[in-house]
């Protein structure tokens, strides 16, 4: 069997020096499928859940219903589709069907008047049931919940909804309206779901966040993507970094002592995938080693291909030439700087939260420079201001914690690294 996907593994770099101590290394894993594979050929069950609460009244609403009316709209006849609406309490306004009633869809979503409080867990539960109605391996299943405030004190629930959803192969899609959210519930209902997270900074952009994810929905190209790797001896796994939809440190999830197990989900068929893995090499002499082997497996249901493995080597070789030792391999350090901007935002926003203002300082001041030599101008100044109202008020702005957070997270958007066929 061909393989309809094409994976490479690129090392930091592939001559160090030799040392007597362990050295730090990162292997870039790089999945796409090849150029003439189609996309778009699954069926897709998408479950929206919608916030009407009071905020929700005006301009959101509408821009809501509009986005809402999008998808419904730009599914196919065989795709299944269902609305939730949820303030502080819950109402399924379009069980799970096919989209084919498409004008009394959008009849009832022109209905929905905001009202109301905010209880996201009863929406993701109602909506995760209207799922799986449509529930298929051979699917897509994405649930896409939009919300521009803060939950009524459910936020472990929602989070074990998410874990649910994710090992189910079910990804959500977490989208806040405004600033008055909780970002970190959901981009952790994102992580853990294998899913992704829009700030929609105003109702007008709500329509492109949910175009963006229906493209996303059309593009797969395989699914139940995993990847497996073996490292040899001496080699320890540090880190693993998802870098797509965005960055997101999994090494909770996917480390285990010398062995990487990464469920990946879904394979965006024009995003491709990405994992930076840090590891720490032992001293070695002068020679080829090979670092460890990688397995990725996948489906393809419209194929008839399930469970079909590519497997990729990890070498590096150790010289004493100190010319050969200096060259770097530019796309992936890139990469490794995109992921040190974002541990850092990360780490100035925990010490910011703890009252720990010196060390947060610290830490958006390094950002700030790493996002500059990186070409991120306006999130290196939105760094700055941040800096300025630590030193000022002893907190950072609403906005714009949201802006880095959610910024540096999205630094590989714009990837575009050439697969070498």
């Amino acid at each position: 069997m061909t393989n309809e996907l094409v994976v490479r593994c690129i090392m930091s770099k592939d001559i160090v020096p030799q040392s007597e101590a362990e050295q730090a290394i990162y292997a870039l894993v790089d999945i796409k499928p090849k150029s003439r594979m189609g996309t778009g050929m699954m069926p897709a069950n998408v479950s929206l859940v919608l916030d009407r609460s009071g905020s929700m009244e005006g301009e959101k609403l509408e821009n809501m219903k509009e986005a809402a009316g999008y998808v419904v709209d730009h599914l196919s006849d065989t795709d299944f589709v269902s609305i939730t609406i949820f303030d502080d309490q819950v109402e399924s306004l379009i069980p799970s069907q096919v989209a084919q009633k498409r004008d009394e869809i959008k009849k009832m979503l022109a209905s929905v008047i905001a009202r109301g409080g905010t209880q996201i867990a009863d929406g993701l539960k109602e909506g995760m049931n209207e799922l799986q109605k449509g529930y298929s391996k051979d699917r897509i299943n994405r649930l896409l919940l939009l919300t521009d405030g803060k939950t009524w004190d459910d936020e472990e629930l929602c989070l074990r909804l998410a874990e649910e959803a994710g090992k189910n192969g079910i990804a959500i899609t977490g989208m806040g309206i405004g600033d008055e959210w909780n970002e970190k519930l959901l981009l952790q209902l994102a992580e853990k779901s294998g899913g992704d997270s829009h700030w929609i900074q105003n109702p007008i952009s709500i329509l492109d966040a949910f175009k963006q994810e229906v493209e996303g929905v059309q593009s797969v190209a395989a699914t139940n993507l995993k990847v497996m790797g073996r490292l040899d001896r001496g080699v320890k796994p540090v880190r693993v970094f998802s870098m797509v939809p965005m960055i997101a440190n999994v090494s909770s999830k996917v480390l285990h002592d010398t062995t990487i197990t990464a469920d990946l989900g879904s394979l965006d068929g024009k995003k491709g995938q990405l994992l930076l893995i840090e590891m720490r090499f032992p001293a070695q002499k002068i020679g080829k080693y090979r670092v460890g082997q990688l397995e990725v497996s996948y489906d393809i249901p419209a194929q008839g291909i399930s469970g079909h493995k590519i497997r990729v080597d990890m070498s590096i070789t150790v010289s004493a030439d100190i010319a050969a030792t200096t060259k770097v391999n530019a796309e992936v350090m890139n990469l490794v700087e995109k992921v040190s901007a974002f541990k850092l935002q990360t780490r100035a926003l925990s010490y910011a939260e703890a009252g720990n203002i010196a060390e947060a300082t610290r830490k958006l001041e390094a950002a700030a420079t790493v996002l500059l030599d990186l070409g991120e101008d306006e999130l290196a100044a939105t760094a700055e201001r941040e800096i300025l109202s630590l030193k000022k008020t002893g907190t950072l702005t609403t906005a714009g914690s949201k802006k880095l957070e959610y910024g540096t997270r999205k630094l590989t958007q714009g990837w575009t690294g050439a697969v070498k066929k």
